[in-house]
């Protein structure tokens, strides 16, 4: 039986969604059979053997979309024990991640059922050019801090390649 792995995802600048596509990439060439959708999309979870969750930190909060979702698929999420991956940091500094991973780890924390395999921050994109409204407004007010931060994109697509072969492996001796 071939094990099959549904990638759930909120982006609202297409970062996001660009690391869940890389992922569900990884898992099928691991020989998975994988679906993906915008969290906004799911209307119920399909019986999978596993499941990805993925959502930027705006700011040190996930999207509004993505604590709805986990609230609205409390049920499902209890038995599966998710992987979630977190986009956040745009500069390579360690205590960047951490601090991201400290932040995604709170939010996450707000729902004492939650129990994650798997909590990995990566590296974000900040493109001002891509900011979804309201940051887009905010960024254009003169003297906000968000003018002055340089375009950026740290995703090591090599790490994420590497976080999803994990656990393909992981999955694929449960199938």
């Amino acid at each position: 039986m071939l094990a099959s792995v549904f990638v759930a995802y909120t982006s609202r600048s297409g970062s996001t969604a660009e690391v869940a596509q890389a992922i569900v990439a990884s898992m099928r060439k691991s020989g998975l059979a994988v679906d993906i959708a915008p969290v906004s999309q799911v209307a119920s979870i399909p019986r999978m053997t596993a499941i990805v969750l993925g959502a930027p930190l705006y700011m040190g909060r996930f999207p509004k979309e993505f604590h709805r979702f986990l609230a609205l698929h409390r049920s499902a999420l209890e038995i599966l024990k998710p992987w979630c991956f977190v986009l956040g940091p745009t500069r390579t500094n360690p205590s960047d991640f951490e601090a991201a991973r400290n932040q995604a780890i709170k939010q996450l924390s707000r729902y004492n059922w939650f129990c994650p395999a798997d909590v990995r921050v990566f590296g974000g994109r900040w493109d001002p050019k891509t900011l979804p409204f309201p940051f887009s407004l905010a960024a254009r007010l003169p003297g906000h801090p968000l003018e002055k931060i340089p375009a950026a994109d740290v995703r090591d697509w090599g790490e994420i390649d590497k976080w999803a072969a994990g656990i393909a492996r992981q999955i694929k001796p449960a199938a």
